[in-house]
């Protein structure tokens, strides 16, 4: 890449309907603050929210998943009153050349996540299982900002963000679709 002239890589999630690609700001703000690495993040307005959030870990930025922060962290506040760990990750990522060469060389762990998985049985009825029959091993690259010193937030608003994970509910294919729509029509 780099010798192709390639300066920063955008990572992103795929399952975003509303995901700005090229952002000229996002990467204008980057630039303008020096900044390596930087991440979009939106206001977490539901604490109790399945979402990772932004926080530092020994002075280095990293992210939390909310089902292990205790019940204080997810109301804790700077004396202003600001939620000290509500900014959630949207899976918008940009590092410059020199960061993705370091971070090439970090072996990532892997994250663990068993589910039940409905599926469809050899007669093509469908079959809901009574135990974990799905087994994700995953790796993150946020887990690579821990190598650095610092990363840039920039807070974007929720019409950035609807993901498409689940059937029913908040992130299901109906709501990213009335959103996708309302969000197309304003423009």
């Amino acid at each position: 890449m780099r010798l192709n002239g390639v300066k920063w890589v955008f990572i992103c999630g795929i399952d975003n309907v509303l995901l700005k690609i090229v952002d000229p700001l996002f990467l204008g703000i980057t630039i303008a603050k020096n900044a390596s690495i930087s991440s979009k993040s939106i206001f977490k307005e539901d604490p109790y929210g399945p979402e990772w959030i932004f926080a530092k870990i020994n002075g280095k930025p990293a992210l939390l998943d909310s089902k292990k922060i205790p019940i204080e962290m997810k109301f804790a506040t700077h004396m202003e009153g600001d939620f000290l760990y509500r900014e959630s990750n949207v899976l918008s990522h940009l590092m410059s050349i020199d960061v993705v060469e370091q971070a090439s060389l970090v072996d990532l762990p892997y994250h663990r996540a068993f589910k039940k998985s409905t599926f469809l049985n050899s007669e093509g009825m469908k079959q809901v299982p009574e135990d974990c029959n799905s087994f994700k091993f995953e790796q993150f690259i946020f887990d690579v900002f821990s190598h650095f010193d610092d990363l840039l937030l920039l807070r974007v608003s929720q019409d950035e963000f609807a993901p498409i994970k689940d059937v029913y509910g908040i992130y299901s294919p109906e709501v990213a679709t009335r959103l996708y729509v309302k969000n197309n029509l304003q423009e």
